[in-house]
Order: C-alpha cells, then structure tokens, then sequence
C-alpha cells in the first residue's frame, strides 16, 4: 500500500492533538503524519513525524508556507482544523484544484452558514428547529428581556460571550463596540448545567448521531455523559438532510425543561473528537476514509455506544532539549 502523507493544521490545539491521538493509536505504518501550528511548543510534536511552524493565515506567507509543505511532503490528505484555516482553505480552495490531494472541509452551503451565527439561527429557523431569539446588533431595539448575550456574528472574529444583565450594562456595549454589524444579539437560554453537544457523520451510506450533556472548565468539555434525547435526534436527522451533509458537524445546545435550544452549529471536527472516538463514534477516521475512498484506517465493528462518560484530566510532558536540533531556515523541529 502506498504510504498516505497526512497534513494535520493547529496541532498544538486540543482538537488537532487530539485528532492526532486517533491517528497514531491506530499504528498504521503506512501513514506519515505532517501538523502544522503558529506556536512552537505544541503538546503532540513527538507523536508526528514532521512539525513546522507556521504564520497565522492573514499572513501573506501562509499560502507559500502551505504550498511549500505540500510539495516538500507529498501530501495526500489535508486535515484544517481551526475555523479560521477552514475559511481560508474554502475560499482559496482554487490553490489547490490541480494537486492530486483531497481537503477534509464541509460543503459551500455548511460552511457560509454556520460560520455565522445569525446565519444559522434563521437557517435554523427556516427548518422547524428552535433556536434562542436572535437579532444583528446594529438592528437590536431592546426586543429582548434581561439577560441577553453579546457574542461575534462569527467565532472566526470573536469567540468571547458577554452576559448582559441590565440596561446600563447594554448602553456601555453599544458605546464600547464599534462594528456593531459583526455581532449577534441573542436570547439567554437555560443553564451551563443543561448544556449538550451533538455530533452528526453522514455519507451515502448511514448517518451516526452521538449526544453528550457536558461541562466545561476553560472553555473544555470536563465531563461529558452519553445522552439519548429524541428532540436532538430528530434535529440532528433534519439538519444533515437539509444541507446535504458529507462529513461531520457540531450542535450545542441547551434544555429548558423538555425543549432544546440549539445556539451554535460547529461546521467541522470538534472538542470532544477524542470522546467520542472511544465510544465507536469515529468521525475523523471515517471522514479520511470516505474522502481518499479506501480503507487506511481499521474501524470498530461495535455499534456506536448509547452510554458512558468522560473525564477530562492534565497531564504534563517532558522534553529533553540535549538531542533536538532546530532548524532555523523553515523552523521545524527534527526529533
């Protein structure tokens, strides 16, 4: 089998490492992994077989730097995986027409919509699927009751979230924020403790469904524990039907009382990839399967588990600097 080069972005992220993780657990010989990052020190980068540092992609450099590592390693398959490379590789993704490689992105109508999150609550909305209340902020006037959010129209921009609780608080953000039109005023819904995370994979074949009540410490699912909710199943289903989805995608939720709220949509692997890896849901491995068309990696023959959970712990790595050598010219480090 010929070896299949993989090109894994933001690896120094928890969701790159992680995807990572999946990857090298599965102890293909025949796969050579290649992770890119903007920060040097990056948890995984004795778990890949070449890592370099790259610019952010509003650098003019970060094409040729992409470009560059293509050619030098022959990749077969590219893994974006923060929402800001996402974008850039959808919009510059005539770069890439005549390389005999395949992009890990969702389609056009996946990625303009839930991308921006007022987008997707009247997307939402247009399907029968409820959503908090949801207005542009230049156009808010005060059609809500306290407690509102604030949030970027797009996590691309911004992904901080301000509580509003009174009116002074409101009239302190209107003077505070000057591009009114990139953020989204929205309803305040339910609680940290009734929040859910939803993960779909759908192909010509089957559409999987997996639903986790989490908690986050850091902005990190802490705890997550398998939930059967047929209201997230049945919106889940309507949703991968409605915009044609082939690969995976993110809801997040909340419950108040017997209804979900869905508030934002991720249009790519997300967080908890890892957990729900380990539970037979194996979105990343077969999302790389079904886009380079064989099977590289081998998949559990269990159903995907209805329940468990999971913990998140810490764990800190140790690297001797004696025998690493740097190389200052394409800044990639040679373990």
């Amino acid at each position: 089998m010929k070896k299949i080069n993989i090109l894994i972005t933001a690896v120094g992220g928890d969701i790159g490492c992680n995807i990572v993780n999946i990857i090298t657990e599965q102890k293909n010989k025949n796969i050579s992994l290649i992770g890119t990052d903007i920060n040097e020190h990056v948890f995984c980068h004795d778990q890949i077989d070449k890592f370099y540092v790259v610019d952010k992609v509003n650098s003019k450099n970060y094409a040729i730097q992409i470009l560059n590592i293509i050619k030098e390693n022959s990749i077969d398959i590219i893994l974006p995986i923060s929402e800001n490379e996402i974008l850039w590789f959808y919009e510059n993704y005539d770069l890439f027409i005549n390389l005999e490689l395949k992009i890990l992105i969702n389609n056009k109508n996946i990625i303009d919509t839930f991308l921006d999150k007022f987008k997707t609550s009247v997307a939402l909305n247009d399907i029968l699927v409820q959503t908090p209340k949801t207005f542009l902020f230049d156009e808010f006037t005060n059609q809500l009751t306290f407690p509102i959010i604030i949030k970027g129209k797009s996590s691309v921009l911004s992904k901080e979230v301000q509580i509003i609780k009174n009116q002074s608080q409101l009239d302190y953000f209107r003077n505070f924020i000057e591009k009114q039109e990139n953020y989204i005023v929205q309803e305040y819904i339910g609680t940290t403790e009734e929040e859910y995370t939803t993960c779909i994979y759908q192909n010509k074949e089957k559409t999987e469904i997996i639903s986790f009540k989490r908690r986050l410490t850091g902005g990190m699912t802490s705890f997550a524990q398998i939930v059967n909710e047929n209201v997230l199943n049945a919106y889940a289903k309507k949703i991968a039907q409605s915009f044609d989805l082939k690969g995976s995608i993110n809801i997040q939720s909340r419950r108040v009382e017997d209804e979900f709220y869905i508030f934002e949509i991720n249009p790519r692997l997300s967080s908890t990839v890892y957990i729900r890896d380990k539970f037979n849901f194996q979105d990343a491995l077969w999302w790389i399967n079904d886009l380079l068309e064989q099977k590289l990696f081998s998949l559990s023959d269990k159903k995907v588990s209805s329940y468990g959970d999971a913990i998140l712990g810490y764990k800190y790595k140790f690297n001797g600097r004696k025998n690493e050598k740097w190389i200052n010219t394409n800044k990639r480090w040679l373990l």
